[in-house]
């Protein structure tokens, strides 16, 4: 007789989207059906925007179709000349630098502080040419900018300073709301985020007469039903507003259960050979959407196939924007001085799992895997 085979251990993915409540889901798009409102605006879409509303500080915000429209609605918020050339950084998701080509500008690449990973105000000064109109830098990996000195660098030449703060959601600075920086900030509530309307973003930016733009951007550029100048359709369905009211109850539980989850890594994690904590700034709360680690490139690669080879699906590194393999393969990035650090750093990084479906044996197991590859590591 065979022996019997062990259980396969279950697949523990590096995200996984907070769930709604069937019957509140379904409750909310009844509302929507009873009106026969399903866009533009309707009940729900006003409800969600209200909820957020804090997040804004002192400015306000508008609910639009996804993350990436929302990065090119900041963008066009700021009437930057067509062509002109907008900084960001090397390290994100495609998105950042497919919003600025899509709006018609030319991104320009410049370096990131090693220890934030998040963009240099030093080599964005560098990378300024009479083409500048904006700048977009990226709270990467959740870790808020400088943004006292990117603030510095676009008052002193006149820029557009708006903010991709898809990894930041609940982040503060200071005790201020991230979006409370700049000119403009772009979120995103895709499923990958904490708190998630399946796909769906928002912008946050300053007072009343922005926010009146912003809704006119998003729809067409219409108002009172006439054409006033360009818009875009990027609004957010009641659909899709239904599933970001149907989480809210539980966000406060997923939160904490993230928070439980990144002191259990960070205790069990502390003083690993070869291996440090992910990038942080000063004065900032921890990000909600990810917990990553520093090692390097070579010690990455293999823990990242250990913990595969476990069931585990870590996320390895965000590949360069630029440079070889990438569309703009021949763009250089900017520097303040000597090589940039960007291509050395970029591969340093191990994002693990992290929400709330990652049970206490989960992360002791994810955390036995690290610890006996980083020790097998120091021992070779």
């Amino acid at each position: 007789m065979p022996a019997p085979q062990k259980p396969e251990r279950r697949v523990i993915t590096h995200g996984a989207p907070m769930l709604p409540d069937p019957i509140r889901l379904a409750t909310l798009m009844q509302e929507a059906i009873a009106v026969s409102w399903f866009s533009n605006g309707g009940q729900l879409h006003q409800r969600l925007e209200r909820a957020l509303g804090d997040m804004a500080g002192d400015g306000a915000l508008a609910l639009v179709s996804s993350g990436t429209m929302a990065l090119m609605l900041a963008l066009r918020l700021g009437d930057l000349p067509e062509g002109s050339e907008v900084i960001t950084s090397p390290l994100s998701f495609a998105a950042t630098v497919q919003a600025i080509a899509w709006c018609g500008f030319r991104p320009v690449f410049a370096d990131v502080e090693p220890a934030t990973l998040t963009l240099c105000p030093r080599a964005v000064e560098a990378a300024i040419t009479p083409r500048t109109a904006a700048i977009l830098p990226v709270h990467f990996l959740g870790v808020p900018c400088d943004v006292a000195g990117l603030a510095d660098v676009a008052r002193r030449h006149g820029l557009w300073l708006a903010y991709d703060a898809a990894h930041a959601f609940g982040v503060t600075l200071g005790n201020q709301p991230i979006a409370a920086f700049g000119d403009a900030s772009a979120f995103s509530l895709h499923a990958t985020k904490v708190l998630h309307t399946g796909e769906g973003g928002f912008v946050a930016t300053g007072g009343d007469k922005v926010l009146a733009k912003l809704r006119r951007l998003k729809n067409f550029g219409l108002e009172g039903g006439r054409m006033t100048g360009l818009g875009i359709n990027g609004k957010l369905s009641e659909a899709q507003a239904a599933m970001g009211l149907a989480l809210l109850p539980d966000l406060p539980a997923e939160i904490a259960a993230r928070h439980a989850l990144r002191t259990r890594y960070d205790a069990a994690l502390a003083g690993l050979p070869g291996i440090r904590p992910g990038p942080g700034r000063k004065g900032a709360s921890p990000a909600l959407t990810t917990y990553a680690l520093r090692m390097a490139p070579g010690l990455r690669a293999r823990l990242h196939l250990a913990l595969a080879e476990e069931r585990v699906l870590a996320r390895d590194h965000f590949p360069l924007l630029c440079g070889s393999g990438s569309p703009w393969a021949d763009v250089p990035i900017v520097t303040a001085d000597g090589a940039p650090i960007a291509p050395r750093v970029g591969p340093e990084v191990l994002c693990l799992p992290f929400h709330g479906r990652v049970a206490d044996e989960d992360a002791d197991r994810i955390c036995m895997i690290i610890r006996r590859v980083a020790y097998e590591e120091g021992q070779a």
